[in-house]
Parts: structure tokens; sequence; C-alpha cells
């Protein structure tokens, strides 16, 4: 799956011509448009023998990967994506929980871009689904629930009754709740230790959701994105959705944080920047911790084949040897593989007015 893939050894793998083939289908049915594909690429490569001699032969590694997919085996059929290099004898197939637009590429690299989205828009998070009978608890990966465990409450419900019992009663049942509320946090905390999730959704009846939350340690109380109020009877299905609803909103919120932070530290000239090219030189220099995308953002790029350098823009020679063989780029793709390879983490956002007039891409920097 997408989650357990390993992004950095991705862009680890980038050669001075294109010879990667990277292959993302929607789902089984969109296997019948590729031999069009391949037939315009190959019309497209024609007068560079070297990289469709790549294609031909990456190509032959990657059908037998198509043609299994998918399987009988349980295995996901929301969308795959395959990986295919001759020259690296490479060749990878990776299933797809979430399904993603349909594209065949040929470059200098593994085009990662959309995994990297998906990585960054379906993080694995934890859901407590609680009222005062039991606790359910999920583990949330690539938008699939997996129950992982109950936590038993039995807290007794409110009684009209007055008097001292009324008072006793109410004292009883406030220890028993915080005592619950105490175990379903406990079991969380077991759970992140176990199998760690970046973000803590909770849901189900307001007065155990707020016990909940309460007895959170710090390090819960940090990942905690939201809650909502649901009827604990509710299936799985309609409790995925709650739940994704309040990670989502939690994602937002996360991106303006981080616009938040960028934006502060261009007003003094602090540690951020925006713009392609700016941002591109801060990867090749590994002083980018945090980029922010704009997730329609189409910037163009030039790669040089004699020394590799990749370039904002369409340039006629290398800006750094004076080459004047020259290939295009998705820069995106390109900033999203650099980001990989130095551990930068990336948010792709909806597009906003103050990021476009800043070129679609801004960083938060390292020093």
């Amino acid at each position: 799956m997408f989650e357990d893939l390993d992004l950095q050894d991705l862009a680890e793998m980038e050669a001075p011509e294109r010879a990667f083939l990277t292959v993302y289908l929607s789902g089984p049915d969109a296997r019948a448009a590729l031999d069009h594909r391949f037939r315009l690429i190959r019309a497209l490569l024609a007068e560079e023998p070297e990289e469709l001699e790549h294609f031909e032969e990456s190509l032959k590694l990657a059908e037998p990967l198509l043609e299994a997919w998918p399987k009988g085996d349980g295995t996901p059929a929301a969308g795959l994506c395959v990986f295919a290099c001759w020259a690296l004898d490479f060749a990878r197939a990776v299933p797809l929980a979430v399904a993603v637009e349909d594209k065949v590429w040929v470059g200098a690299a593994p085009f990662i871009r959309p995994l990297a989205e998906l990585r960054d828009e379906y993080e694995d998070f934890a859901v407590a689904v609680v009222d005062s009978r039991a606790a359910r608890l999920f583990l949330v990966s690539g938008a699939e629930a997996e129950a992982e465990g109950r936590v038993r409450g039995d807290v007794k419900n409110r009684v009209k009754v007055g008097g001292w019992s009324q008072k006793r009663y109410a004292r009883r049942r406030e220890k028993a709740l915080d005592a619950y509320a105490a175990e379903v946090a406990d079991a969380l905390a077991a759970l992140d230790a176990e199998r760690p999730f970046s973000r803590l959704v909770l849901l189900g009846a307001n007065e155990a959701v707020q016990a909940v939350r309460e007895a959170l340690p710090t390090a819960l109380a940090g990942k905690l994105v939201g809650s909502r109020s649901v009827d604990p009877g509710e299936g799985e299905g309609e409790t995925l959705e709650a739940a994704l609803a309040v990670y989502f909103e939690g994602e937002r919120a996360e991106e303006r944080r981080l616009w938040d932070r960028i934006r502060e530290g261009l007003f003094v000239g602090g540690l951020a920047t925006a713009g392609p090219t700016r941002v591109l030189a801060a990867l090749e220099e590994a002083r980018a911790e945090a980029l922010l995308i704009d997730r329609e953002a189409a910037i163009e790029g030039r790669k040089c084949r004699a020394c590799e350098h990749v370039a904002h823009g369409t340039p006629q020679t290398c800006q750094r040897c004076g080459a004047a063989d020259l290939f295009e780029v998705d820069l995106v793709e390109s900033l999203v593989t650099r980001a990989a390879r130095t551990g930068a983490d990336v948010d792709f956002t909806d597009p906003f007015d103050a990021l476009t007039e800043a070129g679609h891409v801004a960083a938060l920097l390292r020093y």
C-alpha cells in the first residue's frame, strides 16, 4: 500500500535522461486506454532512440504487473501505480486504496507527486467512538478503517433523584466516568506505541468524548484534530465518513497554520521563501523544512542531460554548464522529489490568492 512506500528511496532513483516509466490507473477499466497512450509516447520519442529503447524495455517490465491487477486475493482495486526502469532492472506495483487520475509518465525519475499527495491527505489516524457503555477504537490507514480494540465503560446513566442520594450518585458516576476515560486514553496510547498514528479523532456522546479529551496524555492531546457528536450505534461506514470529515477539517487547518508561519517569515525576511526558483534553490541546499504547494499548480522546468541541473522556466541552455541538450520536466514533481530526498515535509493545498501571487509554492526553512 502507498502508506508503506518509502518515497525517499524512490526519489533517489534519478537519471540524466528519461529512463523511468510510471503508470497510474484509477481502476481496472482504465487499462483499456493504455495502448493508445503507449503509441503516442513511441511517436514522441521517435527522434530520441536511446530513450525510446528505455521506454520499450521498461514497458516489458511493467506489463506483467499491469496484467496481474486486480488480484483475486482481496487487494484493493481503487487504483494502481506501477514503476519500471530497465536501466536499474527495477519494477514495482503499488495498489492504491484511493483512486488517482490516470497517467502515463516517462521521465528522469519515478513520478511520485500523486503518492506524495495521497501521503499528505491520508495519513494514518486513530478514531475513538465513545459513549457511556463502551469505546470502539479504529486505525484508519489509506482511507480504510481497521478495528483495533474495545473498552467497556458501563457508566450508569443520569437519574432524577433528590437530596444526598443524588449527590452521592453523581460523585460515583463522575468517578466511574473518569476511570473509564483514563482506560480509553491508555488504550489509545498503547495503540500509538504499537502502530504510530499522526492524528486522533474522537466521536460519540458529548459527555464521554469530553471526558476522554481531558484524560489524554500530552502527546495524544497534541494529535487530537477534533471531535464530533455521533450516534455510537452507527455502522462502521457512517462512522468512517464522520471521522474522515473531522480529519480533513484538521488537515485544512494544518495547511492554514503552515501558511501563516511561512507568511510571517516572508514579512520579516525570516526562515521562509516563496516562488519556484527560490524554493528549488532551498531544496538543493537541503534548507527547506516544509513545502506548501498549490495542488493545481503546473510549473515548467528544464533538466540538462549533461550535468542533470534542473531549472525553473524554459531556458534554452543549461544555467550551470551551458549545454543546449535540455528536456522538459514537471517542476512541481522535481520539488516533491527533492523534498522526499532531503526529508522535507510537503503539504498540498487548494489554490488561494496569496499563494498564487507567491508563485504557487512556498517553503518554511531550516536555516
